[in-house]
C-alpha cells in the first residue's frame, strides 16, 4: 500500500512538472509570436509611411515646378506675365508672340529702379534712344534674354532668379519704323514692360 502512495506521488510530481514545463514553453512561444507580429506591423506602418512620403515630395516638386513655371504674353503694345511672382530658384519662361505685326523679344533686368526711372535712361540714351542699356547703367542688372522671334511663334528659356525685383521688357528699338515723334520705334517706350517678383523658395 505504501508503495502504491509513493508511485502515485510520484506520478503527480512528473505530471505536474511537465504541466509547468507546457506552460513556460506556452508563454515564451505567444511572446514570439506577439514580437513578430508587432515587428510585422512597425514595417508595414514604416513602409507605409515611406510610400506617403515619396508622393508627397513628387506631388511637393510638381507643385513647385508649376509655380517656377513663368508664360509671357508679348504683343503691340504690352508685355503681360503670369504669374508675376514665383518662389526663387530656376525659373522658365515661355514667351509667346501675339503681334499683330512686330517681331518682339524678351529682356530681364534686376532693379529697384522704378519703371518710369528706366523709361527716362532709354529715352535719354544718345547712341540708341528708346533702348535699355544693359550694361553700364547703376542699380540695373541684365540677367538674360530671349532674343526677338516673330509673330505667331513661341520661345523659351530657363534662368536662375534670386529673390528680388525685376523687369522684363522687349528692348527691339526698329529703325524701319518711325513714329509719330520723328523718332524709330522703341518697343520699350511704347509700353512693353512688365514688374515681376521673385520671392524666398
Amino acid at each position: 500500500m505504501v508503495r502504491f502512495v509513493i508511485l502515485v506521488v510520484l506520478a503527480l510530481a512528473m505530471m505536474s512538472a511537465a504541466a509547468c514545463g507546457s506552460g513556460v514553453a506556452e508563454v515564451e512561444h505567444n511572446a514570439a509570436v506577439s514580437a513578430a507580429r508587432a515587428a510585422g506591423y512597425a514595417e508595414g506602418r514604416e513602409a507605409g509611411y515611406s510610400e506617403a512620403e515619396a508622393k508627397y515630395q513628387a506631388e511637393l516638386s510638381m507643385m513647385e515646378a508649376e509655380e517656377r513655371h513663368v508664360g509671357v504674353a508679348l504683343g503691340e503694345w504690352s508685355l503681360t506675365v503670369t504669374p508675376n511672382t514665383v518662389p526663387s530658384g530656376v525659373i522658365e519662361f515661355t514667351a509667346s508672340n501675339g503681334g499683330p505685326a512686330d517681331p518682339h523679344e524678351m529682356v530681364i533686368f534686376k532693379t529697384d529702379l522704378s519703371v518710369q526711372q528706366l523709361l527716362a535712361i532709354a529715352e535719354a540714351n544718345r547712341d540708341e534712344r528708346g533702348f535699355l542699356p544693359e550694361e553700364g547703367v547703376e542699380g540695373v542688372e541684365f540677367i538674360a534674354e530671349i532674343e526677338e522671334f516673330e509673330v505667331g511663334q513661341a520661345a523659351s528659356g530657363e534662368y536662375l532668379l534670386l529673390p528680388g525685383r525685376y523687369v522684363l521688357i522687349c528692348n527691339i528699338v526698329d529703325a524701319d519704323e518711325i513714329g509719330d515723334d520723328g523718332h524709330p520705334e522703341a518697343h520699350f517706350l511704347e509700353g512693353m514692360w512688365a514688374e515681376f517678383f521673385v520671392t524666398e523658395g
